[in-house]
């Protein structure tokens, strides 16, 4: 009998022991989820289908380093793993459209993810329309925009920034050409600009709405041929600053409020994509 309570004891303080240990090692990890979850207000936005906001791949649960980039490419996660970071913020995850198989390049960013015990977070629109470390608020502050306020809508959710100041239109373009790598200039409005709007990525569809609001200035990230057309019609500047230059804000600063937060290292993974 004191054989088998013994033998019990060692059980149960084998299996409290192990309850302890994942308990202690997930704590950091859904600790930091929780803060990016509240921090953003992922619930209150909503986005596309499929965009998946939030944590979406798990690690074991221990953080040591965040890294921040753009987009869940397989270039980001080796590099992640190169500097052994193994919390990663992007703003383009894992999952978009249609469900795809897991082979190819899909399986070497789950295998390189597995193998290096690296953690996924995502976070699309809320990132943008965020007033203090989305997108365009920082792109706001950047550009010196006075009395912000957030417009432009897309999935019933004001996403951009609006903003005033008064520039000369050429030295406005001087501005985005030394904030940006590649800035294609569409250039229908006035040669005074007193207002502005901004929306990140892929966000032609402000340009049309801008003339309602009365804007004649507009900062977007990807340009599509059309855009052009609707810029002339509605007599409206455009500017189109790229799609992945205008979305390395958000991530750097979440990042960055985590690393602070948590006491961890943090680093940005740049990429060259010129689009």
């Amino acid at each position: 009998m004191e054989n088998f309570i013994q033998d019990l004891f060692e059980i149960l303080l084998c299996i409290f022991g192990t309850f302890m240990y994942y308990l202690f090692m997930n704590s950091s990890l859904f600790e930091v989820i929780q803060y990016c979850d509240e921090r953003l207000n992922i619930e209150a936005i909503a986005d596309e289908e499929r965009a998946c906001n939030g944590l979406q791949f798990q690690n074991s649960g221990e953080i040591n380093k965040i890294a921040a980039a753009v987009d869940a490419s397989l270039e980001v996660i080796e590099k992640a793993a190169a500097i052994e970071a193994n919390f990663l913020i992007v703003h383009h995850g894992l999952f978009w459209g249609a469900t795809i198989p897991i082979r190819d390049a899909v399986y070497e960013k789950y295998k390189y993810l597995i193998a290096h015990d690296i953690a996924l977070y995502s976070c699309h629109l809320p990132l943008d329309a965020h007033p203090e470390i989305g997108n365009n608020a920082i792109l706001a502050k950047i550009l010196g925009l006075t009395n912000t306020a957030q417009e432009f809508e897309f999935h019933h959710a004001k996403i951009g920034m609006t903003g005033n100041r008064s520039i000369e239109r050429s030295k406005f373009k001087s501005l985005l050409q030394s904030t940006f790598p590649h800035v294609v200039a569409m250039e229908f409005g006035p040669n005074v600009i007193d207002k502005v709007g901004i929306v990140s990525g892929s966000s032609g569809v402000i340009i049309a709405q801008a003339k309602d609001l009365a804007i004649h200035t507009v900062v977007i990230g990807e340009c599509q041929q059309y855009y052009y057309n609707v810029a002339q019609e509605n007599k409206v500047n455009a500017y189109a600053c790229g799609h992945y230059a205008t979305e390395i804000f958000g991530v750097q600063a979440l990042g960055k409020e985590v690393s602070q937060k948590f006491s961890l290292p943090f680093e940005f993974i740049a990429t060259d994509c010129p689009l």
